[in-house]
């Protein structure tokens, strides 16, 4: 079973906005990652906007690579938790994305919070109108793990090795530097779409 607004193989991407858009924005994160809390905090109200005014639909991809390498679940389950929150709607699904990368443990892979329920239902909380019943009976049971773990599997057919990435149609626009540090802000990002 996949959530709402789910597109690909097995439902592997998240979309907002207007899947007929003329243009789609791929944004490849992982929940984990400082990199893509970085980004996030720079870019996604202005993903938001350019979705919202029609431009392009984004399509959100999730890795768990910090799973693997420093051990634990919270990726995948935070994924899982996204796939709740898009039931909720597209708006919920953004919103809740903005606070999981928000509350992300650091050091990265120091403490694996997002591993545990109530922690994911925490941060729901701080989302208007998000928590009820039905969203925290999907993140409680583990409701989209296994859908979670499709999304992850996913994640390796685009080649990419590292985290955040952002592709405008077929083009990669650099939004981070290699210390992490933003090179791309809102004023930029558009101007490059523009051209």
């Amino acid at each position: 079973m996949n959530p709402a607004h789910t597109t690909g193989a097995h439902g592997a991407a998240v979309y907002y906005g207007d899947p007929g858009a003329p243009h789609v924005l791929r944004v490849f994160l992982e929940l984990r990652d400082p990199g893509s809390r970085r980004m996030s905090e720079g870019l996604l109200d202005t993903f938001r906007e350019g979705a919202d005014e029609g431009r392009f639909v984004v399509r959100f991809h999730f890795a768990a690579s910090i799973d693997d390498i420093a051990g634990g679940s919270g990726s995948r389950r935070a994924v899982a938790a996204l796939g709740a929150a898009s039931d909720a709607g597209q708006g919920a699904f953004l919103e809740y994305l903005a606070a999981l990368l928000a509350a992300q443990p650091f050091p990265p892979g120091a403490e694996d919070r997002f591993a545990d329920p109530a922690v994911l239902l925490d941060v729901a909380g701080g989302v208007d109108g998000l928590r009820s019943a039905d969203f925290d009976r999907k993140v409680t049971e583990g409701t989209y793990v296994p859908w979670a773990g499709q999304v992850v599997a996913n994640f390796a057919e685009f080649g990419i090795l590292g985290t955040p990435v952002v592709r405008y149609d077929e083009e990669d626009l650099a939004v981070g530097g290699p210390d992490g540090t933003p090179v791309i802000g809102p004023a930029g990002f558009l101007r490059r779409i523009a051209a």
